[in-house]
């Protein structure tokens, strides 16, 4: 109980601070401070543009949580614990709600660093040295997924594998839509589902 309360104490300052920093990293780099025009504008008719985002939305979630349940099966008969029986969920109202504005400000945070800045950061930088190839670009991509699962590395060796897969399709889902705000609500809605079946189940 007093453990909990500690991660519950945390959550405000937490919460805080990863919703800042993601906050001006999307002012300053998403919004063309730094790279310029973060993504093609290519005016699409209605139809055509919600049928490229909801395709890719729903294909997108319905991969990250076939991974999820992959795992989890693997982890039930293999023994291998998936990490996600050590959250501690809090028990109050204010610890709750936290909790969710946490989750929300971390997966946006996530997909502003990992999905978006990191990888035309690091493409940015190698390209002047080694000249802009298709080869680089996947290095900066595998790169930047490598540091988003090792980031999972607390949840065990299935969490870090979860994280690269479903971090390789939230970037692909990006790419396809050319939009930041699709794979962040599907990864906000990912980890709230995640967290709700832990919760009731565990």
């Amino acid at each position: 109980m007093e453990r909990q309360s500690e991660v519950v104490a945390q959550y405000p300052l937490s919460v805080f601070l990863t919703g800042a920093l993601a906050l001006l990293i999307y002012l300053f780099a998403v919004k063309g401070v730094v790279f310029g025009e973060p993504f093609e504008k290519v005016r699409r008719p209605f139809f055509e543009s919600f049928y490229n985002y909801s395709s890719n939305s729903l294909v997108c979630f319905g991969f990250l949580c076939l991974c999820t349940a992959l795992l989890e099966i693997i982890a039930y008969f293999s023994g291998i614990d998936s990490g996600i029986k050590n959250i501690v969920f809090p028990d109050s109202f204010l610890g709750k709600l936290n909790f969710l504005l946490g989750v929300i400000a971390a997966a946006f945070y996530e997909e502003v660093i990992y999905r978006f800045y990191l990888p035309r950061s690091f493409k940015e930088m190698l390209s002047k040295k080694f000249g802009d190839n298709p080869r680089l670009s996947l290095f900066c991509e595998g790169l930047a997924l490598l540091l988003f699962s090792m980031g999972h590395l607390y949840l065990g060796i299935l969490g870090f594998i979860n994280a690269l897969l479903c971090g390789a399709a939230l970037r692909l889902c990006m790419i396809r839509t050319q939009s930041l705000w699709i794979p962040f609500i599907i990864h906000t809605l990912y980890n709230l589902l995640s967290f709700l079946i832990a919760w009731k189940v565990f």
